[in-house]
């Protein structure tokens, strides 16, 4: 079937402006999910504290403990990169930041960055990204802060 020359443009603009649309709605849910999910990291930190043998517990619900939430410590007795960030960020929302620092040294700028997340995620949901680098300075904010957990955790662990 030949299609006259403006017809086939039309149609193609009509896929194109359908492919737009739909990578629009998934770029907004990407941003509605991670709002939510630092929201609800920042009130969890809230409402949980730290009990003298290194557990973590939800405030409301006296003598029971969260169980070890880190797999590489529960299977193998190995900290991880991000083991006792939870405490920290809970020793943040207490207000003892040196206990953050001892608890995980790069806990505090975690805690920063999800944060942060708030304000960056609803400008993201109500100014769609205009360019390439809208795009890809979150990848590479992200794998700064893995290299310097990971980095932080190889000093702690070599020294």
């Amino acid at each position: 079937m030949n299609l006259p020359h403006n017809e086939l443009t039309e149609t193609h603009k009509d896929i194109d402006e359908e492919y737009l649309q739909s990578r629009i709605r998934v770029f907004q849910k990407r941003q509605r999910f991670m709002l939510g999910l630092s929201i609800a990291v920042i009130i969890a930190s809230f409402s949980m504290r730290n009990l003298d043998t290194g557990k973590v517990q939800v405030s409301w619900l006296p003598y029971i403990p969260i169980p070890e939430l880190c797999g590489s410590r529960a299977l193998f007795g190995v900290s991880c990169p991000g083991c006792g960030l939870t405490r920290s960020f809970i020793a943040l929302a207490e207000g003892d930041l040196a206990t953050s620092i001892q608890l995980n040294q790069i806990g505090w700028i975690m805690a920063l960055a999800i944060i942060a997340q708030i304000p960056y995620r609803i400008y993201m949901m109500c100014q769609p990204p205009q360019s390439v680098i809208d795009l890809r300075w979150p990848k590479w904010f992200a794998t700064f802060l893995i290299t310097i957990l990971i980095g932080s955790w190889l000093s702690k662990t070599l020294i």
